[in-house]
């Protein structure tokens, strides 16, 4: 659980920086983009600049420039922490004194040298002055430049050192450095040395140095960013890493990552738009993790700079500040990549009825990769994947739909288990099963145990399970029968099994997505057929404006 402290630090971060886009509409300037958090969190990786890079720190609502890196051009960051290095590789432990361990092992204690520094140069001149003590000293930041020392493991290493530095320097003062779990180092990737610590609950910002009127990107994990990179660990977590930039930058990468930058520039535009509302009706849902959005899909994929496009700038450049707009208030701007041909009505897929967010037939969707798929599952794979989201039916004995929307899509579905039945609404199922596994919910269920019965009407023929039929003749009513699981039925011509419980459910449906607000490849269609960007979304978005 975050403290009380980093919300409100939260909320100071945001509260910077708006510009009104339209009368009732504010816009941030700029937006924090979660890249590593949660069980993604990093605890070491290392940052990189082609120009260098600038330290900052956030105080009293404002960032503080705390130490210019020329060079290294990589850094690496990891907690202040215990740490095992063997073979040239180096991991985070949990230290216990009596362990063997092989290579070296530091820990997150340190000594302090001197007091509390107005600025760096202070402390650097300090730092010169005891270099001859002691070679593993570096600058620290918290409440005030300090001079540390080494990477002790507990406190008697610490006090052992310092009557030896006493020796040397009696005129100085010393003391221990108690472990802190927000803290960070930040490390010369090349020489290994330590060139500062200090504590990232207050944001940590790295941005990249301008050159000649140039500002370089920053590389993590192997993808370069827009902006800056912010990194904040909290108690009992490893670092959080941000992106914060503008927001038509963060659509620069968002677009192309969402939308193919080859296709019709209308489509991108209308792109653009949707993803720029999206952006800034979604911006709360990462709160409490300390920024607006994340990379994934669970927000909009975000990739940064090597995914951007000019084709997909030029989209967002030409709708720069659009909005789209019901009653004046911004739209939620749902999109999908493939209808099937038609969109759905909000409330058939999501609970609640949005009154802009209304089925619409979506004809120009037609022809996409996803019109018509197929998938199986048999009765063992069902049970597993149920199992997972810890639903306990027992062996699955039957599968079917109940209830459908006006346009096609499963609103109901039973499943019936030895041990109990549940109903699955709506997008239900697809969370359980995979939203790429079963790429939306308008689909039709087949089973190994189907069978069909010809009524008085030769052309008629209605579908059921053998498991629930009977047969009437002159003697009576004779339920069904077969022995295990198998059951044949004799014709005029042959005999034929069926299983009496099927085992193999087979999903035929159509398009790919939750089928509401925008159709992808009909946005892709309407554009080459001649609609312009705000045509396409009036037309999926019903009585909304672009603005």
């Amino acid at each position: 659980m975050k403290s009380k402290k980093f919300a409100v630090l939260y909320l100071v971060i945001t509260s910077v920086m708006f510009m009104i886009l339209h009368a009732d509409i504010a816009v941030p300037e700029t937006i924090r983009i979660g890249l590593s958090f949660g069980q993604s969190q990093a605890n070491i990786f290392t940052l990189a600049s082609e120009t260098g890079m600038n330290i900052l720190i956030l105080e009293k609502g404002s960032y503080k420039n705390l130490l210019e890196v020329k060079n290294p051009k990589v850094v690496k960051v990891r907690r202040d922490e215990y740490y095992n290095i063997a073979g040239g590789k180096e991991c985070e432990i949990n230290y216990v004194r009596a362990a063997k361990y092989e290579g070296e092992v530091v820990g997150p204690y340190h000594i302090q040298i001197g007091g509390v520094y107005a600025n760096a140069e202070a402390a650097l001149q300090v730092l010169k002055q005891v270099s001859s003590i002691t070679q593993s000293v570096f600058l620290a930041y918290e409440e005030g430049w300090r001079v540390w020392s080494q990477l002790y493991l507990d406190e008697s290493e610490c006090l052992e050192q310092i009557k030896i530095m006493k020796k040397e320097a009696s005129d100085l003062k010393y003391s221990v450095v108690y472990p802190d779990k927000k803290r960070i180092q930040i490390i010369d990737n090349t020489t290994g040395k330590l060139m500062l610590l200090l504590n990232s609950e207050g944001n940590v910002k790295v941005t990249p140095k301008e050159v000649n009127g140039k500002v370089s990107s920053l590389q993590y994990k192997g993808k370069k960013y827009r902006g800056s990179i912010v990194m904040q660990s909290f108690e009992e977590s490893d670092v959080t890493v941000i992106n914060e930039l503008s927001l038509d930058h963060y659509l620069y990468s968002v677009v192309p990552s969402e939308m193919p930058a080859s296709w019709h520039i209308e489509a991108l535009k209308a792109q653009a738009v949707a993803a720029r509302n999206f952006a800034l009706v979604t911006m709360g849902r990462h709160n409490a993790h300390g920024f607006d959005l994340c990379s994934t899909e669970h927000c909009q994929a975000y990739n940064g700079l090597a995914q951007e496009n000019s084709n997909s700038t030029e989209a967002v450049n030409a709708t720069k500040g659009k909005v789209i707009t019901y009653n004046g208030v911004l739209i939620s701007a749902f999109y999908h990549s493939s209808s099937g041909g038609h969109t759905e009505d909000s409330e058939n897929v999501w609970g609640a009825k949005t009154d802009y967010i209304r089925g619409v037939e979506d004809k120009f969707s037609l022809g996409s990769p996803h019109d018509n798929w197929t998938v199986e599952l048999n009765r063992a794979e069902l049970k597993e994947k149920l199992a997972q989201f810890g639903v306990d039916l027992g062996e699955i004995r039957d599968v079917r739909i109940l209830e459908c929307s006006k346009f096609g899509r499963v609103t109901k579905l039973e499943v019936k288990g030895s041990k109990d039945t549940t109903v699955f609404e709506k997008e239900k199922i697809r969370s359980i099963l995979g939203t790429r596994l079963l790429k939306s919910i308008w689909y039709d269920l087949k089973t190994d145990a189907d069978v069909f019965v010809r009524g008085s009407i030769l052309n008629s023929a209605e579908k059921g399970r053998t498991s629930n039929m009977y047969v009437v003749s002159a003697s009576g009513k004779t339920v069904v029968k077969g022995k295990g699981n198998k059951v044949s039925v004799k014709g005029m011509n042959d005999t034929k099994a069926y299983n009496v419980i099927p085992d193999k459910y087979t999903f035929d449906g159509k398009g790919f997505g939750h089928g509401l607000g925008m159709s992808q490849y009909g946005a892709k269609g309407m554009a080459e057929a001649g609609y312009n960007y705000q045509k396409i979304l009036e037309h999926y978005y019903q009585n909304a404006k672009v603005q």
